[in-house]
């Protein structure tokens, strides 16, 4: 499978204007090919004519060398795809879905074992850190709002397990607990609990790691191997802000390969990583 990224460079002019293109092997069967677009000045990809020219030719070479689908660079967007910002999502699913990774992936924080996790969020996302967690942490604190009802999920998980789930409307079940997954749509009263929280917060709704004690907050990402991240080349790899790129991959690979994202991820042997 071949996938394409579009990148401008600038066109020397005494040079006729000629795209081309080189191949990055990313994985078995999956290259991805950088396609160069040469002109003179940034305003020319805003002129009309000038775009559908290009697009032309662009249209031929991806026919041609079977590239499909393309990641535009910034400068040149809107030739063949919708919002880049719908990759960016892709690392919020994974982050949610594969929760349990991102924090065995914090540095500091231990064996994870011996730890008392908070949690909080709707619904659907404390049945899914139940299950996950249930085995691999020493104790579960759910904070509900009052009125809420508990997650179902705490009474199977004590079934199965023996082992209980802590569920309170009580905050000061904040002050016992170090490290805190806030997943998406959790009650808006909740927000004054940073404030006052000595640990670790891993915010998946904001895609944050913040660090209360040393006042430090991290953006979560995901990234490729060292091996492809070599390939690449680190220019690459900063012409998109972070998740872009990495996203890109992972949809196109799960459309194509039938597999989930989280499956996608593991099979590139992608990482999480906090960017400060």
């Amino acid at each position: 499978m071949n996938v394409g990224i579009l990148l401008p460079v600038r066109k020397k002019w005494w040079k006729p204007v000629t795209l081309k293109t080189y191949p990055i092997e990313i994985a078995d069967n999956l290259n991805l090919v950088v396609c160069l677009l040469p002109f003179n000045d940034s305003e020319a990809m805003c002129l009309p004519g000038f775009r559908k020219r290009f697009k032309a030719r662009l249209d031929r070479i991806l026919y041609e060398q079977n590239i499909w689908p393309v990641l535009e660079h910034p400068l040149i967007s809107g030739l063949y795809q919708v919002d880049s910002s719908v990759f960016c999502e892709t690392a919020k699913t994974l982050s949610l879905h594969l929760f349990y990774e991102v924090l065995s992936a914090i540095k500091g924080v231990g064996a994870l074992i011996n730890k008392e996790i908070l949690v909080t969020g709707s619904t659907e996302y404390l049945e899914h850190a139940i299950e996950i967690l249930i085995t691999k942490v020493k104790t579960i604190n759910i904070l509900i709002p009052k009125g809420v009802n508990e997650p179902v999920e705490a009474e199977r998980a004590f079934l199965e397990t023996g082992i209980p789930v802590h569920i309170t409307t009580d905050y000061d079940v904040a002050n016992r607990t170090g490290i805190w997954i806030r997943f998406p749509d959790d009650n808006e009263s909740f927000d004054v609990l940073p404030q006052r929280f000595k640990g670790i917060i891993v915010d998946l709704g904001e895609m944050k790691i913040i660090d209360t004690k040393a006042q430090k907050v991290f953006s979560l990402c995901i990234e490729f191997s060292e091996k492809v991240k070599r390939r690449l080349g680190q220019q690459l790899l900063n012409t998109w802000e972070e998740n872009v790129l990495e996203g890109f991959i992972i949809l196109v690979c799960a459309n194509a390969w039938d597999m989930s994202e989280a499956e996608v991820f593991k099979r590139l042997e992608m990482r999480f990583s906090f960017i400060s």
